[in-house]
């Protein structure tokens, strides 16, 4: 009888760890993701746009990472967005990257992979704490352009969109930041890294963001165990409406702090967005 409990146990146990471990294996290997939002805006002409969403890659060194980066890249050019936007934190932790001048430059020649699509570009916390000036500067010099607090006006296939990048909000970089009048009639669009940023009394609209992981470690019934954000908890992951704003918040593609992930799918998304001008 003890043999047999003993057995019951051992196998129980056998079947529990397996099914974690294939959850956390699957969960890890980055997904498309495809999202609908429809908008009604009676200031703007009513357009459809599709917009690959990166983020948090989480880039370590070394040229096994930095491919798998670049393959991620061309899989999502091949969808054919009309915009491509990345909500921050392309490296690793800063402490354990040995060379960052050049792992930095890496990582903003990689983002030139999408081209000739049209990008929009927002620092993370981890390039915060990797010297944000740094990396402006040096998406500068490459000829990536980042926004920090800055609007721009870009032009898609389908027209002309303008484009607000936030600061980082979690490392305290995010500025009042206003449309200028030139984007007036124009389809509007928010960017920034940690959603708390989306939830000023100045910011509405639609806003993309990431930064949570949705959790990176999410039980049923539990929810995720910690997620870095003072954004509404119903704003952590994947889409949020109220009265004044839309904010979609992507799982992102990496880790940090631990190489796993479970209940939060390792992902880049394709939104579908469509804007409906009403009288």
């Amino acid at each position: 009888m003890f043999l047999r409990k003993t057995l019951i146990i051992l196998a129980t146990f056998g079947i529990v760890g397996s099914y974690f471990l294939i959850a956390i294996y699957l969960n890890l290997q980055t997904q498309r993701n495809d999202v609908s939002i429809s908008l009604i805006d009676h200031d703007v002409r009513s357009t459809s746009l599709t917009i690959g969403v990166i983020g948090d890659v989480h880039l370590s060194e070394g040229l096994d990472q930095l491919n798998k980066f670049r393959a991620l890249l061309l899989d999502v050019k091949a969808a054919k967005p009309d915009l491509v936007v990345f909500v921050g934190d392309y490296t690793a932790n800063p402490s354990g990257i040995d060379n960052m001048p050049d792992h930095r430059v890496n990582i903003i020649n990689a983002l030139k992979l999408v081209n000739p699509i049209p990008r929009a570009v927002v620092l993370g916390n981890y390039e915060s704490w990797s010297d944000a000036d740094e990396w402006l500067d040096e998406f500068a010099r490459i000829g990536v352009d980042a926004m920090e607090n800055e609007t721009r006006i870009l032009k898609t296939v389908k027209g002309a969109i303008c484009i607000r990048g936030l600061g980082e909000n979690y490392t305290g970089r995010n500025r009042l930041t206003d449309y200028p009048e030139e984007c007036d009639g124009l389809p509007r669009l928010s960017i920034t890294h940690d959603p708390s940023g989306a939830f000023y009394s100045s910011v509405k609209g639609l806003v993309i963001a990431g930064h949570t992981h949705c959790g990176q470690v999410s039980f049923p019934f539990i929810g995720p165990l910690w997620v870095p954000s003072d954004a509404p908890s119903s704003a952590h992951c994947g889409l949020y409406k109220d009265s004044e704003r839309t904010v979609f918040v992507t799982s992102g593609v990496g880790t940090s702090i631990l190489p796993l992930r479970y209940g939060a799918q390792s992902q880049w998304d394709l939104i579908e967005l469509v804007i409906i001008k009403t009288e």
